[in-house]
């Protein structure tokens, strides 16, 4: 086995020495692997390849997908522009620090908790329904707020304005990891999960810890996920499932299903499929889906279109697709957003499966319903660009439509 804490050698260098070792050509791993020998030479050649092209590398020559991460210099990105846009959410989200802790603006504004809740709950509803551009320009003055009132309140009232404090920094780390602002939603979720903790909250907390595991899993940090959220299932874990209470069980398979998440795409699939028979195991005792901490939902369907997911991601649309009739009679229950990821899912399949027309249908259905989400999505410009190289002679209309949507060129 490769000496996987070595961090001196490429992902060029490391994949061509276990090619090498496997007996195999560019060729032979390009077929057992699924995918273009054009990806093996890329990446052999220095370049980079896609976080599910590295996971199929992974699954065939037996080693973990994180194998393939290794620190190098990132090309330089200069975007001005998205500085510029950003620059209040970074102030509000991640203020200076000096001898006296941290300087958040002066505010002279009276407190009102009441105004605060409804506050928080507004920009929820913006997130929600994908007006992401409400979120932006709302969310900076959220959190300045909830900071004044933590700062000018006592007692049970400043531990309310925690609590709101917390709810406001999750939601705006939702937004910032949409938008692939991974770090700054990092340092947001770590300040909204001490407040959490520190007023009790634990299934607040909990919401946290997942989004935490959501940002980890786009920087591919796959084996520190697994182990934040197996640790806290352990923590939530009810002693006896039969006398909980269904907000405890649905954090516990909230978590669980990140967990499982993070599993199978390292290349780990006994423990994937561990982690989501428990979190079907709690998704099935809560039943219809309900309102969690930190705005989201859990249930039955939240938990088999995460199973569902995961059969995608380990190479088995086959069986990805024959969970969507299981599902069907409950997906209206789920939030807006998983039940948009959930078609971005079968989108996917039905390309693996070589259904052109099926996938270019879905796609056209979320461009129209959920525009401003899915012009966010990665997933959904890697099947735009894979819907291009399946099409028959000329893309049609719908397809270019899509693409030029997304801009996939």
């Amino acid at each position: 086995m490769p000496d996987q804490g070595s961090h001196d050698r490429t992902v060029a260098d490391r994949l061509v020495e276990l090619r090498r070792r496997r007996g195999l050509t560019q060729e032979g791993l390009a077929e057992q692997a699924g995918i273009s020998v054009g990806v093996i030479r890329k990446i052999e050649q220095g370049g980079t390849a896609r976080i599910e092209n590295y996971h199929r590398i992974a699954r065939t020559l037996g080693v973990r997908t994180v194998w393939f991460m290794t620190p190098e210099a990132p090309a330089p990105r200069v975007d001005d522009q998205r500085d510029a846009v950003l620059a209040d959410i970074r102030s509000a989200v991640n203020p200076p620090l000096g001898l006296r802790g941290r300087l958040y603006p002066d505010d002279d504004v009276p407190p009102d908790l009441g105004l605060l809740e409804r506050a928080v709950a507004s920009v929820a509803a913006h997130y929600q329904a994908d007006r992401y551009d409400d979120v932006a320009r709302l969310s900076p003055a959220l959190v300045r707020s909830a900071h004044a009132h933590v700062a000018l309140l006592e007692g049970d009232e400043k531990n309310e304005a925690i609590r709101l404090r917390s709810d406001a920094l999750q939601l705006t780390a939702r937004y910032l990891i949409q938008i692939r602002e991974h770090d700054l939603s990092l340092i947001a979720l770590r300040d909204a999960l001490a407040d959490a903790l520190a007023v009790g909250d634990q299934g607040l907390a909990a919401a946290c810890i997942g989004e935490q595991g959501w940002a980890l899993i786009r920087q591919g940090r796959f084996d520190e996920v697994e182990r934040l959220c197996a640790d806290t299932a352990d923590a939530l874990e009810p002693s006896k499932l039969s006398k909980a209470g269904k907000d405890t069980v649905a954090a516990w398979g909230y978590i669980l299903m990140r967990a499982g998440a993070a599993a199978v795409r390292n290349n780990r699939p006994d423990a994937a499929r561990e982690y989501q028979e428990l979190a079907q195991t709690a998704g099935e005792f809560v039943g219809d889906e309900i309102a969690t901490a930190g705005h989201m939902r859990f249930g039955r369907a939240t938990a088999l279109m995460n199973g569902m997911q995961n059969e995608l991601i380990a190479d088995r649309p086959d069986r990805a697709l024959e969970m969507v009739e299981e599902i069907r009679p409950r997906q209206g229950q789920t939030t807006a957003n998983t039940q948009q990821r959930y078609a971005l899912d079968q989108a996917a399949a039905h390309l693996r499966l070589r259904d052109v027309e099926r996938t270019t249908e879905i796609m056209l259905g979320l461009k129209s319903r959920a525009p401003s989400w899915f012009r966010q999505q990665q997933a959904a410009r890697d099947i735009a660009e894979d819907l291009l190289e399946q099409a028959k002679r000329m893309p049609s209309s719908g397809q270019r439509e899509v693409a030029e949507f997304l801009g996939v060129t």
